[in-house]
């Protein structure tokens, strides 16, 4: 089950879109919908961002809702991590970072994710 919602790490709050291990695309999109919501509800420039989608499903429908969330949302990202890119997923985060000229680190560890999005000035 998709999980979306503010953490704090750190002391900082971060906003965590977590889609990992989920197979039901509908439920993946109302999640990327729901962060969209909450972060665009923030300052401009605030929001610190953690995409987790390792072992997502995905479809082209699916892919097309996240290129929508980047560009919807980037005037309210001060800085974006994700997690769980591989393959073709890798080559999705390169077509987002184009459209959005949104820099978008990418980690295989959550713990430095979040190390890093706190650690953003």
């Amino acid at each position: 089950m998709p999980k979306v919602d503010f953490i704090m790490h750190q002391g900082v709050r971060i906003l965590v879109l977590d889609v990992s291990h989920t197979k039901n695309i509908d439920e993946n999109i109302a999640a990327f919908n729901a962060g969209r919501e909450l972060a665009m509800k923030e300052p401009l420039k605030s929001v610190r961002l953690l995409t987790d989608v390792t072992q997502a499903h995905y479809t082209a429908e699916g892919v097309d809702v996240m290129k929508e969330f980047s560009k919807a949302t980037t005037p309210y990202i001060k800085s974006s991590a994700v997690l769980g890119v591989s393959g073709i997923k890798r080559i999705i985060v390169q077509s987002i970072i184009k459209l959005t000229g949104r820099h978008i680190e990418i980690f295989g560890d959550r713990e430095k994710a979040l190390d890093w999005l706190a650690g953003q000035l």
